[in-house]
């Protein structure tokens, strides 16, 4: 709906107004009679910059300790009292505002919504990058002469905004969010995967309601994720942060800062089979995961284990509580399985390991010999290696030598591009 102006006046007046103005439907009405939560905030908290985290298709209403004169919001809406909103939260991951006007003052406050993501806000915030060891890896490093540590273990501190998607991006949130780029009919029969974003598509009704607990996507490539993350920054008003350029290019390369060439691998099929990417650094869109930045992470404040469930003497039953390694049912549509089931991290971010591997970027370079120099690769493990789960580890990464592999995403925003990045020196040097 289109954004409606709240007076808060007699309540009789607010029922007329609300009836005649804000009424989409009658289950969207009936829908915020069902309030899930209930958010007390302050006036002075409005002071600073305030993020609320909220969930998909939430029913919230949220309460100011103070008069409200007016509320500006675009979502459906009802005022159930003098000081109160009640509302509905989106259906797909990402962002929205709500402003609100007191009575002494025309000025208008802004609330801002985190839908699905986790807010957080680092202050020198001491965290552990890198893998003492050898992590598990696709190729032996012997193919790497002479071999040496790649990522070695190190204390940054970190200083910066973040909106962090709290769980994988889902195959609700592609079809809806990408449903004019996905064709409405088979273009080869080999084409697997496109097929099978095709299929969804004629499965699902455009504008439908996408679920908390949506089945991950799985079978995403670099650049449709690239694509996602821009068409999801233009639906919330943001600058996007990649920029396309045909070329006539050989292979996945880092350029070099900012720049790659990437597979041109799309829901259709495109005449180059690589595509340039360009970075705007000026973005506050929202983006992949540098390698780095997924480590921070999927960490969540750990800076003792090699693992979240500890070492490798940890039973199978205890690493479920965090991961789900076990496969997958190919109904033909290659499924991964359900976000949000297991235990989130200590930053509150659910199925960093097991349910599908997470496509993250080099941001420079690629120190990995055996990764071939590409830009990017996976991290976070599978739900296919039931076998092998002791293998994993917050240091495990596995190849996408050219980019054209296909995995999950969870996608970033540097709110304000603040993020300041220092390490820690120990007491030893």
């Amino acid at each position: 709906m289109n954004k409606i102006l709240f007076p808060a006046f007699s309540f009789f007046a607010m029922c007329i107004f609300l009836c005649t103005a804000c009424s989409d439907d009658a289950q969207n009405k009936a829908d915020l009679s069902q309030i899930e939560r209930t958010i007390d905030i302050s006036r002075d908290s409005l002071s600073n910059e305030l993020w609320l985290e909220v969930e998909k298709n939430e029913v919230i209403k949220l309460c100011l300790d103070r008069k409200v004169r007016t509320w500006e919001s675009s979502l459906n809406s009802k005022i159930p009292n003098d000081s109160c909103l009640a509302f509905k939260v989106p259906t797909l991951i990402g962002v929205d505002t709500i402003n609100v006007k007191f009575f002494d003052t025309d000025s208008a406050h802004k609330i801002n919504l985190a839908v699905g993501m986790k807010y957080l806000d680092f202050k020198n915030e001491e965290v552990l990058l890198g893998y003492k060891g050898n992590p598990s890896m696709v190729n032996p490093p012997w193919i790497c002469r002479p071999y040496k540590e790649a990522d070695p273990e190190r204390l940054i501190s970190v200083t910066g905004t973040y909106l962090v998607d709290k769980r994988p991006v889902t195959q609700c949130e592609i079809v809806q969010l990408m449903w004019d780029s996905i064709p409405n009919k088979i273009q080869l029969e080999d084409a697997f995967f496109k097929n099978g974003w095709i299929s969804r598509k004629k499965l699902a009704q455009r504008n439908s309601i996408c679920e908390l607990q949506d089945s991950a996507a799985s079978t995403i490539s670099v650049y449709q994720a690239m694509k996602y993350a821009n068409a999801r920054s233009i639906r919330d008003g943001l600058k996007p942060y990649y920029i396309f350029s045909a070329i006539d290019a050989q292979g996945a390369v880092i350029h070099t800062k900012g720049k790659y060439d990437i597979c041109n691998n799309d829901f259709t099929i495109q005449e180059n089979e690589y595509i340039q990417v360009s970075v705007n650094y000026s973005s506050d869109g929202y983006r992949l995961l540098y390698y780095d930045e997924w480590m921070m992470f999927a960490r969540g404040g750990d800076k003792k284990n090699k693992a979240p469930w500890g070492d490798t003497t940890a039973t199978f039953e205890e690493v479920s509580k965090y991961a789900k390694f076990t496969y997958y049912e190919n109904d033909g549509l290659y499924d991964a399985g359900l976000v949000g089931q297991l235990e989130p991290n200590g930053y509150g971010l659910y199925d960093i390991f097991g349910l599908v591997e997470e496509h993250v970027l080099f941001k420079e370079l690629n120190p990995f010999c055996y990764l071939k120099a590409g830009p990017s690769c996976f991290k976070g493990g599978n739900n296919h290696i039931t076998e092998t789960w002791k293998d994993v580890n917050y240091g495990y990464r596995t190849a996408n030598y050219t980019s054209c592999l296909l995995g999950g995403f969870r996608l970033i925003r540097n709110i304000g591009n603040n993020a300041k990045w220092t390490e820690v020196k120990s007491d030893k040097e």
